[in-house]
């Protein structure tokens, strides 16, 4: 299966979080990154780095963000994505899609966007 086939399989899947993550879809649209297909998750890149993902789950979905420690978060909206293990991925999870607050969510994309393009590590 082609990665394009791979991503679209994913947004179109019969789940109960397909109407979220289509909106977060969205919102990436409205952002210079590259859609893939990573880690069996839509991944988007900016210069070949990866900067966020979109994913889906039992009782949440979410955008987690690679370098999310370099957000400015100002509203303590994001979680360590694996407690432990990772030090700098952070996630935003939603309960359904009118959770989704779409200014704010793109304002940490673009923002992830760049940080990516200053590099900060």
């Amino acid at each position: 299966m082609e990665e394009s086939e791979k991503i679209e399989a994913y947004y179109t899947a019969e789940h109960r979080f397909k109407d979220g993550i289509a909106l977060l879809r969205n919102l990436a649209g409205k952002t210079i990154a590259t859609e893939t297909f990573k880690w069996h998750t839509p991944t988007y890149t900016v210069g070949g780095k990866n900067v966020f993902w979109i994913s889906r789950f039992k009782n949440h979905f979410s955008i987690g963000f690679f370098n999310g420690v370099s957000l400015s978060d100002p509203d303590g909206l994001l979680e360590t994505a694996q407690p432990g293990k990772t030090k700098a991925m952070r996630h935003w999870k939603f309960k359904s899609a009118t959770d989704i607050d779409e200014k704010t969510v793109l304002i940490y994309m673009r923002e992830a966007i760049e940080n990516q393009e200053k590099e900060l590590k």
